[in-house]
């Protein structure tokens, strides 16, 4: 059986001395405290990293498709659909079906308006008109305990605005 011992009061000190100067296990402490604030950085940076490359991939598609619908080259919805697809590759999963757009066209861009409700709406006007093409995409985040900070799915939305060729 163990039996406590009793450590008189002037071998305290030296034992607390002793204790203090034992630095064995600071480096699991340090990164049980600190470890998960750091891989929360990290993931996040990676997140929002991924997001802004989505947007940016997102915005060139668009371009690309607003090209198209300036030079008189997309008479349908399902050509700048096409184009803008082909370019955003595999970064938007299902693109066809879960990309939303609005085109519209009218005499002065005055009578345009942008907006985040998007419809499919495809009307990409005729020569000299202005136009104000809009495509958005609903970015799931892909670590999922990031949703915390992320809002879980992020509207992508890009918008270019230009007046169609004379043709």
């Amino acid at each position: 059986m163990f039996r406590a011992r009793r450590i008189p009061a002037r071998e305290a000190p030296g034992i607390l001395r002793r204790f203090g100067r034992n630095d064995s296990g600071v480096a699991a402490v340090e990164f049980a405290l600190l470890g998960s604030t750091f891989l929360l950085l990290v993931c996040m940076t990676l997140e929002l990293g991924l997001l802004l490359f989505t947007q940016s991939v997102l915005n060139d598609a668009v371009r690309d498709g607003a090209r198209l619908i300036r030079v008189g080259q997309a008479d349908t919805s399902s050509i700048f659909v096409a184009k803008v697809c082909a370019k955003a590759g595999p970064l938007v999963p299902s693109c066809t079906t879960s990309l939303k757009y609005k085109v519209q066209a009218a005499a002065s861009f005055g009578s345009l308006s942008a907006t985040t409700a998007l419809a499919n709406q495809y009307d990409a006007g005729t020569s000299a008109q202005d136009v104000i093409v809009q495509i958005g995409y609903s970015r799931i985040t892909i670590l999922p305990w990031t949703s915390t900070y992320l809002s879980g799915t992020n509207l992508l939305v890009s918008t270019i605005a230009f007046q169609n060729d004379p043709y």
